[in-house]
């Protein structure tokens, strides 16, 4: 573990975790790159469902509230260990 590496927990059941500038998800008993952006919208409150020139589009708290910071110990656990 990389003392960069952060880990989150999205909705309450999805392990997710940033290595620098890159966002993983894991899934079926890996991590995979996330493309869809899970993570990284959720830390900035990205709402798609926005208009594009509204000022509510970035920083919602709603958004936002869809994802934790966990410490290493508790993804481990969440994960089974494949960390």
């Amino acid at each position: 573990m990389s003392a960069q590496t952060k880990y989150y927990l999205i909705w309450n059941k999805v392990v997710g975790k940033q290595e620098g500038r890159s966002f993983y998800i894991f899934k079926s008993g890996r991590w995979i790159e996330d493309y869809d952006r899970v993570i990284l919208d959720r830390l900035v409150g990205y709402d798609p469902s926005e208009p594009e020139d509204s000022p509510y589009r970035f920083g919602s708290g709603s958004i936002m509230s869809e994802i934790d910071e966990i410490p290493y110990g508790k993804a481990k656990e969440l994960i089974g260990g494949n960390i």
